[in-house]
């Protein structure tokens, strides 16, 4: 296993329809290069060479974009979690929520909240989706206890007997999660709620995250004007708006 950063030339970018083009320089006759977008494996080189055109899709303002140096044979190695630790944590907010053993129904559904940075309450809904997909592993301890198995009449409900002492109160019930589209820096509010099939909605779990992550770079760079007398060539551009 080997991966460096150093050596590693942007030439160019180009910006393409849906996306970016980067044309990157390489130090390492030995290596291929890979090109990580928040944290991500989006491409890499086939094989080694001193220079590399990458086509990245789907890039948004908010992404990050890393790359490395890797040994031929580990192209498609993913060395994001070892080589950077500290951006693995990434810039999106996640939500997790256990398929518990509390008295959700197979209809319910879970809702996720988000606001702005800054913001004191969550007002828009990001994400919502069936606690049970298909009614599938509802029907837990509390439901129907005192019949079937151990007190659990869902065949393949989560519980005790199951997967006894693992995971929350020893019921490892599963996990459901959501992760959103890559953000700026900031404090974001985030509330999550339970919705039943008559469309009553449970008081929401409130709490905010904080995302530190790498400010989105400045674009619109272009030619403001140029003085021949003094040879001077005037730039501008647009700042990033993370940075004051």
């Amino acid at each position: 296993m080997s991966y460096t950063e150093t050596g590693i030339t942007v030439l160019g970018t180009l910006p393409c329809e849906g996306g970016v083009i980067l044309r990157l320089g390489s130090a390492h006759a030995d290596k291929v290069l890979q090109c990580y977008v928040s944290g991500r494996l989006a491409a890499w080189q086939s094989a080694p060479a001193p220079e590399w055109t990458c086509r990245l899709s789907g890039v948004r303002g908010t992404d990050a974009i890393f790359l490395l140096a890797v040994d031929c044979a580990e192209a498609r190695e993913n060395y994001w979690p070892a080589a950077y630790p500290q951006p693995a944590a990434g810039n999106r907010l996640r939500v997790r929520l256990p398929q518990t053993i509390a008295p959700y129904l197979p209809t319910d559904r879970w809702r996720v909240y988000v606001g702005d940075a800054g913001a004191a309450e969550a007002t828009r809904i990001a994400h919502e989706a069936p606690i049970y997909p298909g009614g599938r592993r509802a029907c837990g301890f509390g439901r129907t206890f005192g019949q079937g198995g151990f007190g659990w009449d869902g065949a393949d409900a989560a519980g005790f007997g199951r997967t006894f002492g693992v995971g929350e109160f020893g019921f490892d019930c599963g996990l459901l999660q959501w992760a959103g589209d890559p953000l700026p820096p900031g404090t974001y509010p985030v509330a999550v709620t339970v919705l039943d099939a008559a469309g009553n909605e449970s008081p929401p779990t409130e709490f905010t995250v904080a995302i530190d992550t790498y400010p989105r770079p400045g674009r619109d760079l272009t030619i403001a004007g140029y003085t021949r007398a003094t040879d001077t060539l005037e730039l501008s551009f647009t700042p990033s708006e993370d940075l004051i």
